[in-house]
């Protein structure tokens, strides 16, 4: 969800607020040479498309020796996406992506402190001051939108079971996105870095087919006519998805109808949830899903942690609910569907708007920025 990029928020951030660094990526000296492996997070889709690959890479398949470090790295060509890369120990749970916000009523949500921000904020930031995980709790590298970019630097320390240790870590944003790295004994051979490049190369081949393929099926609107025998019910797509892949466009981008027709916007997204907001850019701005405020009596809006007194007073709210009524009746009415997303989130996957007049609408999604459209109504 980039829309979080216009705060400055992630894990880099936060590093750099606490004093941190971004730069030197160099080896540090240990006794044995350590080995710093690089796993992608998310990746670049083809060019004209809009993929968010809610998938690390590679997700499986990794050898590495107990001291090893792991640069989890974003890539900054996926423009909409934005995750955490979360190791999470066995058994442990892991934080919701939203959390009660008491000071603001007995029902308000904000978008979980605990996943915005880096577990500790002093490490993760080279691979000459990465983080430790042991095992023993759960390390967090905040919130990072790939636009931003940025890396986390994890020293995989866990403690010996048997003859090798599974390292498990996830995204806090995308349930189902996931990996994990095996930790074998000195004795074993670790994974050649020329192997981790290949499998991550095979990994996007066939994650970018199989979006391809679910973006071509849904390419294309349908049209059913209305019991008055003269209006139009056009049916279009607010995103789909396969598991390692959330395409992040409205399919088809451009939709043609008769004024008085109606709209219906259905969503086949898995992971990501989505807006259907009027109009496209700052015309919306008051219906935003996800504002930032900054915290305290009575609470000032903010664009990015630095506008309030203490980082620590950045807050996300949550306002799913649909705004602004179902009628565009020009191009600059403001209106929104609310969060749409997969029922098995608890979201509806549907909502639509009718078109009384001749015009060009354009809209968008207001958690991906470049999830756009236009419905274009003529007599």
């Amino acid at each position: 969800m980039v829309r979080f990029g216009r705060w400055g928020m992630s894990g880099v951030a936060f590093t750099l607020l606490v004093g941190g660094s971004l730069s030197g990526v160099a080896t540090p000296a240990m006794a044995r040479a350590t080995t710093v492996y690089k796993i992608g997070v998310d990746n670049a889709g083809p060019a004209g498309h809009n993929f968010e690959y809610v998938d690390y890479f590679p997700r499986s398949g990794v050898k590495v020796h107990r001291g090893d470090v792991l640069d989890f790295n974003w890539n900054t060509a996926s423009v909409d996406g934005a995750h955490t890369a979360t190791l999470v120990p066995a058994g442990a749970a892991v934080p919701g992506l939203f959390a009660p916000d008491a000071d603001d009523g007995a029902q308000a949500l904000q978008f979980n402190p605990a996943v915005l921000a880096p577990s500790d904020p002093s490490c993760g930031n080279a691979s000459t001051n990465p983080c430790v995980y042991d095992g023993t709790k759960l390390l967090n590298s905040g919130f990072i939108p790939n636009a931003v970019g940025g890396d986390f630097f994890v020293r995989v320390n866990p403690p010996a079971s048997g003859d090798s240790t599974v390292v498990n870590f996830v995204c806090e944003v995308h349930a189902g996105m996931k990996g994990s790295v095996t930790v074998v004994p000195d004795r074993r051979e670790a994974s050649e870095q020329e192997d981790v490049r290949e499998k991550a190369a095979d990994q996007l081949e066939r994650d970018t087919r199989g979006a391809l393929r679910a973006e071509d099926a849904v390419d294309e609107s349908s049209v059913k006519l209305n019991s008055d025998g003269k209006t139009h019910t056009v049916t279009v797509t607010a995103g789909t998805a396969t598991p390692f892949v959330e395409v992040a466009e409205m399919l088809p981008k451009k939709a043609n109808i008769r004024p008085g027709d109606t709209v219906n916007w259905v969503t086949k997204t898995i992971q990501d949830p989505h807006t259907v907001t009027f109009p496209r850019g700052h015309g919306s701005d008051g219906v935003d899903p996800l504002p930032a405020f900054c915290e305290g009596v009575s609470d000032k809006p903010a664009v990015a942690p630095t506008d309030c007194a203490s980082p620590a007073d950045f807050e996300v709210h949550l306002v799913p609910q649909p705004i602004g009524g179902t009628i565009i009746s020009s191009p600059s009415t403001v209106a929104t569907a609310g969060i749409i997303g997969n029922p098995a989130a608890g979201l509806s996957n549907h909502f639509a708007f009718s078109f009384p007049n001749a015009g060009t609408f354009e809209y968008q999604c207001r958690i991906h920025d470049h999830m756009v459209g236009e419905i274009v109504a003529r007599t």
